[in-house]
């Protein structure tokens, strides 16, 4: 009895100290089971999810194969993992499909009449976005993911809508055969102005097409709208960088020039001439003045034309404070007064701060800078609404 009792002792000991080794009689001495074979494969439990998330108590760490979604699984000591060796994979966001803008009858797409779908995006990948042609136009986007995770990616249209109304999308991913729907409104003709678009719901700040006179005689034309700033809606009328661009040579050059290449990065920039068409409200001009290197703005209107010359008063006639960062040096308004530049906000004074179209630098010295509250600067622009 004592000799059985020995064995099976020994016999124990063995099984609980000793690797174990299929197919080898070697295993590797890192491991507790060393499985060897050329012809066969190791098969873990297989089992439903039903059948797995009946396991009592599973243990941190244990494997099973789902055969409900086709792949291994772990408990991580909480919850199942998903599923182990999936290939990544790129997903769209159809929730995030959205129409930036709107489009108008009988007018190329502009580039700010956008639509864009967010991608979560786990593999860098080349990718093609299309959609069908509705109303005689259609978007498209092709390249190269930038980064793993959220990637918002813009189709430009093509194409020139041919009717009024609400156009339904369907966006094409190719390389994953994903699609999402969006739609977008085509509304009569070109607007007034920048804010006629800003009230029709586009918050994009860019280029687009506009029509002062409507049916009147003159052409549409593409101007700079800031949709964001100070409730948006501004359509820009003076951008002059003196550093890059220059001064002005006269009055006439500073009132309109290189009207066709709106934007911030033309560094003389002028459509002064047309902001009689371009005020939202007959009655008065309402402006916004910005220096971007001193992030600073005036917001105000004023009923007194600042073309037609020396204001009698200060502020101007009409003039009404909306938002206000500068007022030293003389500041109301603005008007047509010094020979150093076409307009200025010193009202009723000879002096030139806040310049508009500068003919001269401030101070006469290399960079060539325009004056602005009280300091020197080289950038500044002016929009009205």
């Amino acid at each position: 009895m004592k000799k059985t009792l020995t064995t099976s002792l020994l016999i124990l000991s063995n099984i609980i100290f000793a690797q174990v080794g299929i197919g080898t009689t070697s295993p590797n001495v890192s491991a507790a089971l060393d499985i060897k074979s050329t012809t066969q494969g190791f098969l873990m439990p297989r089992m439903t999810e039903l059948e797995r998330n009946a396991i009592v108590a599973p243990a941190a760490g244990l494997f099973i194969y789902n055969l409900d979604l086709n792949c291994f699984q772990f408990y991580n000591g909480t919850t199942w993992s998903k599923c182990l060796g999936e290939v990544p994979t790129n997903k769209l966001v159809c929730s995030s499909a959205i129409s930036n803008g709107f489009s108008t009858v009988g007018n190329p797409i502009l580039a700010t009449n956008s639509l864009t779908i967010s991608v979560i995006v786990n593999a860098i990948d080349t990718y093609t976005f299309t959609t069908n042609v509705v109303n005689g136009y259609s978007f498209a986007a092709s390249g190269i993911f930038p980064t793993l995770g959220l990637n918002i990616i813009t189709l430009v249209g093509t194409g020139t809508p041919l009717a009024v109304g609400t156009d339904a999308f369907v966006i094409n991913y190719a390389e994953k055969a994903l699609t999402c729907n969006v739609n977008n409104k085509v509304v009569l003709l070109p607007t007034r102005n920048c804010l006629d678009y800003k009230n029709a719901g586009n918050n994009i700040d860019g280029i687009y097409l506009i029509d002062p006179d409507g049916a009147g005689g003159s052409p549409p034309f593409n101007c700079y709208c800031d949709m964001t700033n100070n409730g948006g809606g501004w359509t820009l009328v003076f951008n002059h960088n003196s550093t890059d661009g220059g001064l002005f040579a006269n009055d006439a050059e500073a009132d309109q020039t290189n009207i066709n290449t709106p934007g911030l990065t033309t560094n003389k920039y002028s459509i002064l001439y047309l902001i009689d068409a371009l005020r939202s409200v007959p009655s008065k001009y309402e402006f916004r003045l910005f220096y971007p290197e001193l992030s600073k703005t005036n917001h105000w209107s004023q009923t007194f034309n600042p073309r037609s010359g020396l204001s009698p008063t200060n502020p101007v006639s009409g003039y009404i404070p909306i938002a206000i960062s500068m007022t030293a040096n003389g500041w109301g308004g603005l008007e047509n007064n010094s020979t150093d530049t076409y307009l200025d906000g010193t009202a009723a004074n000879t002096n030139w701060y806040y310049s508009i179209g500068s003919q001269n630098s401030w101070p006469s010295a290399f960079p060539i800078q325009v004056p602005a509250e009280n300091s020197p600067v080289s950038k500044v622009q002016l929009y009205i609404r």
